[in-house]
C-alpha cells in the first residue's frame, strides 16, 4: 500500500461561514486557500474561467470578487484554482484568521 502525499501548495481550511455567489446563485465553500477554493456546486467544467464572488454568508456585502479556473468537478464538488489579486489574498487570510483563532501576519 503507497501512502497518499499531499500535492497542495497551501493548506486548505474550512469555509466555515463562506459562500460562492455566481450569477445569482449562492453555493457553499467546503474549503478555502490562498491558491484555490472547493465548493458545492454545478454547470462547470474543468478548463471554464469563471468569475465569482466569495462571501460571508452572515452578510454578503462582506465579499470579494475572484476568478477561478474550475481544476475538477466530482460528485457535485467543483475545485478552482484562484488567478490571485492583493484584495483576495486579504480576505482569505482575515478569514482563516478568524477560523483559527489567529491573528493574521499578512497584510497588517
Amino acid at each position: 500500500m503507497t501512502q497518499f502525499k499531499e500535492r497542495r501548495q497551501h493548506v486548505r481550511k474550512m469555509g466555515d461561514g463562506l459562500a460562492v455567489l455566481i450569477d445569482g446563485r449562492v453555493f457553499p465553500v467546503l474549503d478555502i486557500s490562498l491558491s484555490g477554493v472547493s465548493f458545492q456546486g454545478n454547470g462547470f467544467r474543468p478548463g471554464d474561467r469563471v468569475r465569482l464572488t466569495v462571501a460571508a454568508l452572515h452578510s454578503f456585502d462582506d465579499s470579494v470578487e475572484a476568478v477561478v479556473i474550475i481544476k475538477s468537478l466530482d460528485a457535485g464538488i467543483l475545485r478552482g484554482e484562484f488567478a490571485p489579486t492583493a484584495r483576495l489574498m486579504r480576505y482569505i487570510v482575515a478569514h482563516l484568521g478568524d477560523v483559527t483563532g489567529a491573528e493574521p501576519a499578512y497584510f497588517r
